[in-house]
């Protein structure tokens, strides 16, 4: 039996993954029956709701063979096969984190093996699958998470307790989050997307809290998009745009959530926007945290800015009982400002759950372990706070009596809620240590809302305090009694510190014996607005006393405080005191005045700003010998620690650690109590030079993470720039960043987190050898060779503007595109929908240029801009002194394919100018890509292209009227423009109105000179004319000096834009000539132009198209998301596509498609609209489509529309597979009013990898087609069998219903049989990665060989 086992096993892949998509995975370890080693297999379906499906369904088939399963934990994986790229990452609320490393090896190994069969239906996915459907036909798809709440029922003391007692956590939703955001990843969050989490308003004014969805409307004045999905179609809470008086408030509070642990953090992002801003009192969001009969400020909005969403970090402490957070609001103003909140997540507040714990650690009775050095230490790490009362239970190693253990009896603690405790105020210092509680309001705005001790505005601690807070600085000495150091027992000091609102504030430990003054601990920086442990050891045979040194820097606001300062038993207190000295580390003398630099000679004062400017100053580079650059041979080279959780950066020889030697900065255990990663900051540094860059050797050790991020101190906001992730081993890499551009001040700062058990017992991640390379902003860029790359080896003298999160990047394609230059090389992109992009704009910026002898010169690039909703690509210039002025853009999709395009350079006489191209992110779906850019002398000529977006494109007015450029905001001409389809767009507008002769007033418009063109070439242009009469636009061709006409285009009057087009033939160098009489000179009559384009070949019939040049009418109607995209057949993509087109039949033809696995859940569509066309009673539609999903279970549909004022109808549609190959389809269209032909594609329910093509439309108007199929719908229900058949479906609908209900609640018991298993909570310690910190790994497959492929 064990041998059929073995061989089942044997049998069964390694991977069986999805091809495409975002998908949840488990990873299982499978063994025979009876005996036999096993292994590990990953199994990851888009079907699966939960990751408890995948594993229900995969071990109900294997154990058929004999094989036992169990899961090992779960996670997503991201997979883009034509990329052969795959992304790990996350983890199962029900199964915890896999070992994502064990994936992404067989991951590897397999070559990216996917699945395309359909998945078995079990019976659980069934009755979700039901209720999928009715949520699907209701509305928004993840209002379904709002649904299941406590499905297991269990009791109501265990629901919202951050722990998931439920077999799905449903116990854990409505709870102020949910026990998932499905797009985040992360547990315990409510991201807003269809359900409000149970958050409820209970503002009294008008001013209130409402759910929101994002709108590309609200540029410049809200958030065009929200922060998880980072789109307009995610969904946030913000405050209404009422006017109300000053002072009003909006409040929103969470439901009732039960026992938060002291690790508790409240993790949010915040956006702030209106005109209200810039006043002196700007408007304020607060986030406040109820219990019992108290009310505290956890948090408080800094300063706005501008940018889009900024986190807010806020910790609870420790919380026993039943508690409520609440989001406040408050109107400063009457102006009118908009408070937006997306994402807020609870992060680390669970109780600990059940483990193992080593031999010195205690056991705590309701699960987790804790550190023999943190009992008795004031923080409540076992949920009964059994650490912090009498131990019941001793390590076995202890040497220390049971009494010592005893925390009240035998460890001193000084709360101050009662006085000093032994504790001494020196009275020599400048400043004095006093107490305080928070009520009294008397300490700095960023002093603490809180002690320690209680948790509460009552309770007391110790705070440094100035007679002028914000002005005067100094220190302060806290001094305890004569102590000596036990031979039996650790002495050790933890107290609890408030350092905030300010970097150059610190709190100094010295212990003080009557020979010497030894610092024994340094704390700087802002640590954030709570109470964080600290423990300092002690040793030796002589009595010492400890001083508590608070120093307050000059003209800072912010608080340094104390509290809770507990000395272990070992501490023993001693009959003498050590004489006090007055001042261990006095102030060396110098002529410079405290808000100045002096330079190690003591000959030079610089101003602060001068300092860390990459830049020496002093004459002896003191001014830049602490800025972060170090090898820290001698100490930490500026680098400061501002860890506040289980490990902190030291200074550490790595010779004793590791194979290389050399002095390095590494991890280390670290004494605070929250559950964070390591970080250690520079000084405030800038501004920097646009070549920046920082080189530093670097390990990661086998299983770390390592990542460098930027923080404006100025902003309050932190962004990764470079991360690394740990590779199995120990080696030392090197690493250059780009720092790029950046204002003063800003701050470096190095995050790192590793297994505190790694190999050896000790961190293995460090930093060494830190550099910065170009960054003085004032010195001249090595290798100025102009603005021309092809970007095949290096980014040339360009460098991305490093101010927001979503820039360029380099590389060979975001997934399927090829570059210019060779196919196959290197080009620029930026992608608006890449993970973290959350940014308005992304800037590529060129060196200065040097405009010796000014003139003019030609500047060449090849971009691409296509996806079904992306945004736009700007070409700007600017000089110093001068507004940037922008020479071309483009809006929306302009093809899959490769265009070029020229821009003019009017170069500045005797001044430098810079080259700007700005890729705005006002759309969020495809890619924008940039690749040969080159300049030539002269002027670029003529354009053929022209949007009116910049200028006239060099148009020349004449005749008895004059054309003028604007947009609609005058209040005169279309209320949208053509190319953008906003009211800000712009188009030339021809005034008609007044008294006009009998043949309507004209004028004239003559283009600059293009080149000879021996083919035919075809003039297209868009119109909007507002008459009550038609008009005419006469068209002539000026070549060799003399005007020929070509023809007259009829004008037709009505309230949309209308396509023109002319064809012309020449043979010299040419210009084209209009001259317009346009309707009756009305009142309000006027005519308007916009979008014109040379192009080569001969124009198309109106409503026809062969899509080989250009869209030729056809266009996303405005106001529409997603659009069509046009590419060559030879052009990969994400999904599969033809690769031929119908009108050539090769790979070099074009065609227009949708890409259906972007179009996301809930039958989303994408629309391509003919220009308008005349009433007709019966003209012939013909065109070839291409739906060939075989494999797949797609329902996705293509439908043909005919739209009018008087509405829509569709005429004909086909859903799911049509068969190989191109199918051609005639249709006979008739309309009673002026109308337009929409092609529309549908995703159906479920989205899948295909494509949907379209090629060759041929209109024929006002004749009839002879070869039209009698039934327009046929394969597709027709309005009457609709009806019918949706009789059916819901007769069958409620039968299935009902069977399944009675099969769910057997499931159901089943579930609750194997609750234990789905019942983790969250894991306080830091053996290990949580989601956040730790976010993913990245797989690159090698190509399949062919054999391995599948269809």
């Amino acid at each position: 039996m064990a041998g059929v086992a073995g061989d089942a096993l044997s049998r069964v892949p390694d991977v069986d993954i999805d091809p495409d998509g975002v998908f949840k995975y488990v990873l299982i370890h499978v063994t025979p029956e009876g005996a036999g080693r096993g292994k590990d297999v990953v199994r990851g379906y888009a079907w699966a709701e939960y990751h408890a499906d995948i594993y229900d369904q995969v071990a109900e088939e294997l154990e058929k063979q004999g094989l036992r399963c169990r899961c090992l934990g779960g996670g997503r994986i991201s997979h883009q096969s034509a990329a052969k790229k795959l992304h790990v990452y996350g983890y199962s609320v029900g199964f915890g984190r896999a070992k994502h490393s064990t994936s992404t090896e067989k991951l590897k190994a397999s070559g990216g093996r996917v699945v395309s069969r359909p998945p078995k239906m079990s019976r659980s996915r069934l009755l979700r699958g039901l209720m999928l459907l009715e949520v699907l036909a209701a509305g928004h798809l993840l209002s379904v998470q709002a649904a299941f709440v406590n499905r297991c029922k269990s009791i109501h003391t265990s629901q919202c307790d951050f722990v998931c007692d439920c077999w799905d956590c449903s116990d854990e939703n409505q709870c102020g989050y949910q026990k998932e955001s499905v797009p985040l990843g992360t547990p315990f969050t409510c991201d807003f997307e269809g359900t409000a989490c149970g958050w409820a308003d209970v503002s009294t004014t008008a001013f209130q809290w409402a759910p929101v969805q994002a709108s590309l409307s609200t540029w410049g004045s809200g958030p065009p998009f929200d922060h998880t999905l980072g789109t307009d179609q995610g969904r946030y809470m913000a405050t209404t745009h009422q006017k109300v008086k000053p002072s009003a408030m909006a409040q929103l509070r969470s439901p009732l959530m039960r026992e938060a642990a002291a690790t508790c953090e409240i993790r949010a992002f915040y956006h702030l926007s209106g005109s209200g801003l810039n006043v002196t009192d700007p408007d304020a969001l607060t986030l406040e945290l109820s219990y019992g009969n108290t009310t505290i400020t956890l948090w408080q909005s800094p300063p706005s800015s501008s940018r889009p969403w900024r986190e807010l970090v806020a910790y609870t402490g420790r919380i026993p009982g039943t508690f409520q957070v609440t989001f406040s609001a408050t109107r400063a103003h009457p102006q009118r400002v908009q408070f937006a909140l997306d994402d807020v997540e609870f992060r680390n507040c669970g109780r600990p759950c059940s483990q193992a714990c080593r031999t010195e650690e205690h056991r705590c009775q309701r699960g987790g372990c804790v550190a023999s050095d943190r009992l008795c230490d004031g923080t409540e790490d076992c949920w009964d706070g059994e650490d912090e009362g009498p131990v019941p239970s001793l390590p076995a190693s202890a040497s220390l009596s049971l009494s010592f253990f005893l925390c009240k009896a035998s460890f001193s603690a000084c709360p101050f809620e009662s006085g000093w405790c032994g504790w001494e105020v020196a009275p020599h210092q400048s400043l004095n240590w006093t107490m305080h509680s928070s009520l009294e309001g008397s300490l700095s705005p960023d002093g603490p809302t809180r002690d320690h001790t209680t948790n509460s505005r009552t309770g007391i601690f110790a705070a440094v305090s100035s007679p002028q807070p914000g002005l005067l600085g100094g220190k302060a000495w806290l001094v305890s009694r004569g102590l000596r150091a036990s031979k039996d027992a650790p002495c050790h000091l933890v107290l609890y510190l408030h350092l905030h609102g300010s970097g150059a504030h610190r709190l100094n430990i010295y212990s003080q014996t009557e020979g010497s003054t030894e610092l024994v601990r340094s704390r700087s920086g802002d640590l954030g607005n709570y109470w964080f442990r600290e423990k300092v050891d002690f040793h030796g045979a002589e009595t010492f006393r400890i001083i508590l040194e608070g120093v307050v820097a000059v003209r800072h606001e912010g608080s340094v405080a104390v509290d809770d300062l507990i000395l272990s038993p070992g501490c023993l207190v001693q009959s003498s005191n050590v004489s006090l000295v007055p001042d261990p580390d006095p102030e060396p003398t110098n002529p410079c005045s405290q808000e100045e630099f002096a330079c190690q000679d003591g000959k030079q004062c610089l101003a602060s700003e001068l300092v860390c400017n990459f830049k020496a100053e002093c004459a002896d580079g003191s001014d830049e010998a602490d800025c972060g650059a170090t090898s820290f041979a001698t100490g930490p080279g500026g680098w400061t620690d501002l860890s506040v959780g289980r490990l902190q950066w030291t200074v550490q020889n790595a010779s004793s650690r590791l194979s290389s030697a050399g002095i390095s900065l590494h991890l280390q255990e670290g004494p605070g109590q929250m559950m964070s990663l390591a970080r250690a900051a520079t000084p405030v540094l800038g501004p920097s030079g646009l070549a920046c860059a920082l080189e530093m050797g670097f390990t990661a050790g086998p299983q770390g993470l390592l990542a460098l991020a930027v923080a404006d101190e100025s902003l309050g906001t932190s962004r990764w720039v470079w991360y690394a992730l740990g590779n199995g081993t120990s080696g030392w890499e090197h690493v250059r960043i780009h720092l790029g551009a950046r204002a003063r001040p800003f701050q470096l700062e190095l995050l790192g987190l590793e297994d505190l058990d790694g190999p050896g017992g000790f961190p293995l991640l460090g930093v060494r050898h830190v550099a910065f390379v170009d960054c003085d902003a004032g010195t001249a860029l090595p290798k100025l060779s102009g603005l021309s790359c092809n970007f095949e080896t290096d980014w040339c003298t360009w460098f991305p503007e490093r101010d927001d999160i979503f820039e360029w990047e380099r590389g060979q394609g975001p997934g399927w595109e090829s570059d210019h230059t060779t196919g196959a090389g290197f080009f620029l992109f930026v992608d608006p929908s890449a993970p973290g992009a959350d940014g308005l704009s992304a800037r590529l910026v060129s060196s200065p240029q040097v405009a010796s002898g000014g003139g003019d010169v030609c500047l060449s690039f090849w971009y691409r801009l296509d996806g079904p909703q992306i945004g736009t690509l700007n070409l700007l210039m600017k000089s110093a002194g001068e507004p940037e002025r922008v020479l071309w853009t483009r809006t929306g999709s302009q093809g899959a394919i490769w265009h070029r395009a020229f821009a003019t350079l009017s170069r500045p006489v005797g001044r430098d100018f810079q080259v700007v191209f700005e890729a705005l992110r006002n759309g969020f779906l495809g890619s924008v890509g940039l690749d040969d850019i080159s300049v030539v002398p002269g002027t670029c000529g003529t354009p053929a292209e022209c949007s009116f977006e910049t200028d006239e494109c060099g148009l020349l007015a004449g005749g008895t009227q004059d054309w003028v450029r604007q947009n609609a905001t005058g209040g005169w001409g279309p209320r949208i423009d053509h190319t953008s389809g906003t009211p800000q767009g712009h188009y030339l507008l021809l005034n008609t109105s007044g008294n006009a002769p009998p043949t309507g007033p004209k004028a004239t418009l003559r283009s600059g000179a293009f080149p000879p063109w021996p083919r035919t070439r075809c003039v297209t242009f868009w119109y909007y004319l507002m008459s009550s009469r038609p008009g005419s636009l006469h068209t002539y061709v000026h070549e060799g000096g003399q005007q020929k006409e070509l023809a007259t285009v009829n004008l037709v009057p009505g309230e949309s834009w209308h396509y023109g087009a002319f064809s012309v033939q020449v043979q010299r160098e040419w210009q084209a000539v209009l001259v317009a009489a346009a309707g009756d000179g009305g009142p309000a009559s006027y005519l308007a132009l916009d979008d014109l384009h040379v192009q080569e070949g001969a124009c198309s019939e109106p409503g026809s198209c062969d899509f080989e040049r250009s869209l030729c009418g056809w266009r996303k109607p405005p106001g529409d998301w997603y659009s069509w995209d046009q590419k060559e057949g030879a052009t990969p993509s994400q999904s599969p596509s033809p690769k031929k087109d119908h009108t050539l039949g090769d790979e070099a033809g074009h065609y227009v498609y949708v890409d259906i696995a972007v179009l996301g859940l809930g039958r989303n569509t994408a629309r391509l609209a003919s220009e308008p066309l005349p009433s007709t009673a019966g003209s012939c539609l013909r065109f070839h489509y291409h739906m060939d999903f075989l494999g797949q279970s797609s329902r996705a549909e293509l439908r043909v529309k005919l739209s009018s004022l008087q509405g829509e109808r569709t005429v004909w549609s086909a859903a799911g597979h049509q068969g190989r190959g191109w199918k051609s389809q005639t249709l006979l269209v008739s309309s009673l009013t002026e109308f337009q032909i929409v092609l529309e594609a549908t995703s159906g329910a479920w989205p899948s990898s295909e494509t949907i093509a379209v090629d060759d439309i041929s209109y024929t108007a006002e004749l009839g087609c002879t070869d039209t199929e009698k039934n327009q719908e046929a394969g597709t229900s027709s309005s009457n069998k609709g009806s019918e058949a949706g009789l059916v479906a819901g007769v069958v609908c409620s039968v299935l219903l009902v069977v399944a209900a009675a099969l769910i609640v057997g499931f159901c018991l089943k579930k609750r049989s194997v609750v234990g298993e789905r019942m983790p909570a969250e894991h306080p310690s830091v053996e290990g990665f949580d989601n956040v910190t730790f976010r993913d790994d990245v797989v690159i497959i090698d190509p399949i060989p062919a054999s391995r492929e599948t269809d």
